[in-house]
């Protein structure tokens, strides 16, 4: 039987359903009844609204992998169940912060710490402005128009 390529709402609606269920783009693929990955990915840059359900599927596909994870740390009973709950609460949790990395994703401080006080630079700025005309013999400009 060949593979569908052509994109058909409720193709993408199956699609869709098994992504918000967690289950990967390739796993889904591999099923003989669905596209190809690359005809999919296609799909998501050519049909406007099946880009947003796709996104959407993998947005909902992070809560999965949230409640899967928040499962797995409710299971832990001792030290050799949290031994192997640890690997795959990181998978998980990976997992997750790729599908929705606003919510789930690594969140990085880039704040400099520094501040500035532009009035003051400013302020030296324009008089060195002030003193070059006036070395210059050029008017001040501080006549209000």
């Amino acid at each position: 039987m060949a593979r569908p390529s052509d994109y058909t709402p409720d193709l993408a609606e199956v699609i869709c359903s098994r992504l918000e269920n967690g289950e990967s783009l390739k796993s889904i693929c591999e099923d003989a009844a669905m596209p190809h990955k690359r005809s999919v990915l296609r799909w998501v840059k050519s049909h406007e609204d099946f880009a947003e359900e796709y996104h959407l599927a993998r947005w909902a596909a992070a809560e999965v992998f949230d409640d899967e994870a928040r499962q797995l740390i409710s299971g832990i009973k001792d030290r050799e169940t949290a031994i192997a709950a640890r690997a795959k609460f990181e998978i998980l949790r990976w997992r997750a912060g790729v599908h929705a990395p606003r919510v789930y994703g690594e969140r990085l401080d880039v704040g400099v710490g520094v501040t500035v006080d532009l009035t003051s630079l400013l302020d030296r700025r324009r008089q060195r402005v002030l003193e070059a005309n006036e070395r210059l013999g050029i008017a001040g400009g501080d006549e209000e128009p």
